[in-house]
């Protein structure tokens, strides 16, 4: 019997929490200009198209678009809100490094004035150049490009509203007024969003299913151990064993999922497509009817008994009494959305796609139950480099599916009801969508210190919550600071198979949630979640000494000379790009002579003696040994500082270390304290601390390296 292909797409929407509980706002700007972008333009073809597709929404990406509306914002939208002209000097780099963030061939390139503004920068910024860089933009040009960078990312959907039609024509030369209209758009937008993806499901036209609350590697929490199954080699980190959390996550979906669109949810993506067989009980218990992974999982679940056309049916996965409904995912078809079409002319990729399916469906002529393939990915991150945001792609491949009788598209859930699966799975692979294990969220290094870290936090708050000595309120915001850390993308940024520009954010946030976890417990912050899961990387300064100096260690910039030939530091907006440009240090200067390392830090603003309560500087030197000198303003005014020799209190003076605070911070430290000779390696870092906690430090991947001078230093330097 022959039948025609059902196809069902699932677009996977998801962003982490970026709401930081220590700054109580969002640190990062991607549900914003995702919600914008991809998550308008998808709701928008969906209901022109009236093709049934299935979305999955991520609860941790619902709650956040909420927060816009509740009047949150994000660090991007305030420095995108303050008037050009306002923008401090810190503000002003942060609006240079970071207002390109966008993928640059289809989103500056074919746009004349946002790629002037690029180039003027520099498409590779030197941070060390900064100060010049932003010299040479005015206000207006700053003014152009807080517009470019939020009009850049407003989707096709978004595109056909007179205001934005209106600033593309206009390209340049906006006004105040223009910006705040489109930052309101951008809010307008957001705030539509779950009403409209609501008002698809409520007219039958769309299925929207859901992931676990934060986006946890459910397997992983229910047994850390699960690492191993699909690879045995792997180190695994300290246990984590917390059913219960996975349970939660799921629950916790569930009930947003409820309130945000009025009805439960039957369908779940767990997050990356993992699964193991002890995952079952507990989404058959959360009330989950169906659920989906990717086909390595079905092929190495089936094993050698696997044909060609297994891919093509559902199935149960039963284990230990429990059981849920699974589709899996056509990798190729997925991929070929995700990844490839992008350099394709749309037409012909919609043919291409067709035609694969086409084929499929002559290759399952023969299967008595209709044949169903699942294309599976994320709805978000693909339309970044399509050149018209996907919108040819999307509309010509929903018109060739509703007019093609032989491809019948379907919701995932739609599928099932009409045709439950017949086949059962008795062992369900443990794995994930990427290489079928788990080997992107454990099993290296940073990974598993990660793990580690959350497990003894988890720990921790096992351990109080049992003592009683917890309040119901920071009960709440304990657990709920734990969850947030189970999130699978902090594990995602950790190592080196991805890259990102907020690597060092990713690694922040998720110990700011561990460091939630302490506070709202009552106990102290352990010194390893205040210091970087990333391993320290190799930090080159932007510019390295270029001759000896000999300053006046007296806070005050006292002649052009003094610092002249100093290194400088390669690190940007150095208060991280989530502190808005806001940190209290703009530079880091240093230098030596044969007997002193010099240190000099400049102010974001005019100096050092407006300070912000509570901060505090730490500056750290190792050599055979390490140093360290804490400098924090006094309750009533001026500034004390404390030195310590491998954690031993030292007397300043005795120690000869010499420092002063000003317009500047100027500190002198000799070498003979560290134990460090003639051309040893010397590390050197500073770290920002509030109430003893470490806010920042920089560099952020590791200490700056440096070798000790001898007397043929500046020959040296002449000579090359």
């Amino acid at each position: 019997m022959s039948h025609p292909l059902h196809v069902a797409f699932l677009w996977h929407m998801h962003q982490p929490r970026y709401l930081d509980p220590a700054a109580g706002r969002l640190v990062m700007p991607w549900v914003r200009l995702h919600g914008v972008k991809a998550y308008a333009d998808m709701a928008a073809a969906a209901a022109a198209a009236g093709v049934p597709v299935t979305f999955n929404l991520v609860p941790s990406l619902l709650r956040q678009i909420e927060a816009y509306g509740r009047g949150i914002s994000d660090d991007f939208l305030e420095v995108s809100r303050r008037p050009a002209e306002d923008l401090r000097p810190a503000e002003r780099a942060f609006v240079l490094a970071h207002f390109f963030s966008c993928h640059w061939p289809t989103m500056v390139d074919p746009y004349p004035r946002y790629r002037e503004l690029l180039e003027r920068r520099g498409r590779e910024f030197d941070p060390a150049r900064a100060d010049d860089v932003v010299a040479a933009f005015s206000a207006q040009d700053l003014r152009d490009l807080q517009v470019w960078f939020n009009l850049a990312w407003v989707g096709f959907a978004g595109r056909k509203a007179p205001l934005v039609q209106e600033l593309l024509a206009k390209g340049r030369l906006f006004t105040e007024e223009e910006k705040a209209a489109l930052l309101d758009l951008h809010l307008e937008t957001l705030a539509g969003l779950i009403p409209a993806y609501r008002a698809l499901q409520e007219e039958g036209r769309v299925e929207l299913s859901t992931s676990p609350f934060f986006h946890p590697i459910l397997p992983l929490l229910v047994d850390t151990d699960t690492g191993r199954r699909p690879r045995p080699e792997i180190a695994l980190p300290r246990r984590f064993q917390h059913p219960e959390d996975a349970l939660e996550q799921l629950v916790r979906a569930r009930r947003c999922f409820e309130e945000c669109f009025g009805a439960p949810p039957r369908g779940l993506w767990p997050s990356e497509g993992a699964v193991s067989p002890e995952i079952i009980p507990l989404v058959q218990e959360a009330g989950f009817g169906w659920a989906a992974s990717d086909e390595g999982i079905l092929f190495r679940s089936l094993g050698d008994g696997a044909g060609p056309l297994d891919l093509f049916r559902p199935y149960r996965a039963e284990w230990e009494g429990a059981s849920v409904d699974m589709v899996f995912r056509h990798h190729e078809l997925s991929d070929a959305i995700g990844f490839v079409y992008q350099k394709t002319d749309p037409a012909v990729a919609v043919a291409d796609f067709t035609g694969r399916l086409r084929e499929i469906r002559e290759r399952c002529r023969e299967m008595d139950e209709p044949p169903l393939v699942a294309v599976i990915l994320d709805g978000e991150n693909p339309w970044e480099y399509y050149p018209d945001g996907g919108e040819a792609f999307l509309s010509g491949l929903y018109r060739a599916l509703e007019a093609d009788p032989d491809l019948v598209p379907v919701t995932v859930g739609g599928y099932l009801e009409a045709h439950p699966p017949e086949r059962s799975i008795a062992h369900l692979y443990s794995g994930s969508w990427i290489n079928s294990d788990f080997g992107i969220w454990i099993g290296g290094e940073e990974e598993n210190r990660a793990w580690s870290l959350l497990s003894e936090t988890r720990a921790a708050l096992d351990r109080a919550l049992a003592a009683g000595e917890v309040g119901e309120a920071d009960r709440e915001a304990a657990l709920e600071a734990v969850l947030a850390a189970e999130g699978s993308d902090w594990f995602w940024w950790f190592g080196d198979q991805f890259v990102t520009d907020y690597a060092y954010e990713f690694d922040r946030l998720f110990r700011h949630y561990l460091q939630e976890v302490f506070r709202r417990i009552g106990r102290p912050v352990p010194a390893a979640v205040q210091v970087p899961v990333r391993r320290p990387r190799p930090v080159l300064p932007a510019e390295e000494p270029k001759g000896f100096l000999h300053p006046v260690v007296d806070g005050r910039r006292t002649h052009y000379w003094e610092w002249k030939g100093a290194g400088s530091l390669a690190l940007g907006d150095l208060g991280g790009a989530m502190h808005r440009g806001e940190a209290p240090v703009r530079r880091i200067l240093y230098g030596f002579d044969l007997e002193r390392f010099y240190v000099r830090l400049d102010p974001t603003d005019t100096d050092f003696r407006d300070w912000e309560p509570g901060l505090s500087l730490r500056l750290s030197w190792r050599g055979e040994a390490e140093a360290a000198l804490h400098i924090r303003p006094g309750p009533e005014g001026g500034w004390s500082a404390e030195a310590r020799l491998d954690d031993a209190g030292v007397d300043l003076s005795v120690a000869g270390i010499r420092w002063a605070v000003g317009e500047i911070v100027e500190v002198a430290l000799p070498f003979a304290l560290l134990g460090a000779a003639k051309n040893e390696r010397l590390s050197f870092r500073v770290d920002l601390l509030r109430d003893g906690l470490v806010l920042d430090r920089w560099p952020r991947e590791g200490p700056l390296v440096v070798t000790v001078p001898d007397e043929d230093f500046e020959r040296r330097i002449w000579l090359v």
